[in-house]
């Protein structure tokens, strides 16, 4: 366990905009902390419950949750079983989340089989035909407009306000036209910088736009061709640095999962 190592429970609240207002929602996030950045996170579905109980040299306590700090032990209760949790600070905080909020979250959630309805055949070996094709744009195209009035709306919809749905995001965009890709590619950006999105995901849009825009890409995530061969990659004696600062492995391991052979960049 390194110093400073700090794990924070934060439960948000959401009230329903149904008939059961006066039963709360209730959204519950996992953030880890090391030496004051948070380097994890995780996300339970809206409505999970999730309990938390712990001991710590300090406890405190609030109308609106507890704390824990100084050599903690805790356990967390969840729908898919029990947790022991343990580090330096440990913290339960409860904020109120908007019906809009939920809302978006269950639409990109919704979005998730769409997304794959007719490009997801292609895992099974087939090529779409053209009628698949258009069926699958015109989804795109509605997943998009809804995402966009998200990210108009709340910014990057990162694990700590989507969970799960938040690769749903990436993938709607991933999709989309360039100009949505190229309009809230800073957001995703500034997602990865709150460590609230994957560098992954920010690597390969970054790589898309670049090349849209008739620039080379700058980590190596997109290939063309048959054979697949990399497409231009800026600077690529040091496109293994950068893939291992953002979180990625180097580009011959990459390369691999394509049947490709890539020399290691000296």
């Amino acid at each position: 366990m390194k110093p400073g190592f700090r794990l924070v429970l934060a439960a948000t609240l959401a009230c329903s905009a149904a008939a059961h207002a006066a039963e709360p929602l209730t959204q519950t996030t996992i953030s880890v902390r090391s030496a004051g950045k948070e380097v994890a996170a995780w996300a339970f579905p809206i409505g999970a419950k999730v309990e938390l109980s712990a001991v710590g040299n300090t406890e405190t306590r609030t109308a609106r949750g507890m704390r824990f700090t100084g050599n903690v032990m805790g356990r967390i209760i969840a729908p898919a079983g029990e947790t022991i949790v343990y580090g330096d600070d440990i913290e339960l905080v409860t904020a109120d989340i908007s019906p809009e909020h939920a809302r978006a979250v269950h639409d990109l959630e919704a979005m998730t089989g769409p997304d794959q309805q007719y490009r997801g055949r292609m895992a099974e070996g087939r090529e779409l035909t053209q009628d698949e094709w258009k069926l699958q744009t015109a989804i795109d195209v509605a997943n998009m407009r809804r995402l966009a009035q998200i990210l108009d709306t709340f910014g990057w919809p990162g694990v700590r306000f989507a969970g799960r749905a938040s690769q749903t995001a990436f993938l709607v965009l991933q999709h989309a036209d360039h100009d949505s890709q190229r309009t809230y590619l800073p957001l995703l950006r500034d997602a990865v910088k709150r460590n609230d999105a994957l560098g992954a995901h920010l690597a390969m849009l970054e790589d898309r736009v670049r090349l849209a825009d008739g620039k080379k890409q700058l980590y190596g995530t997109q290939l063309s061709g048959n054979p697949p061969r990399f497409d231009p990659i800026e600077d690529e004696a040091r496109v293994d640095a950068r893939r291992a600062a953002i979180g990625l492995p180097p580009l011959a391991e990459y390369a691999k999962m394509f049947g490709v052979s890539y020399p290691t960049a000296p």
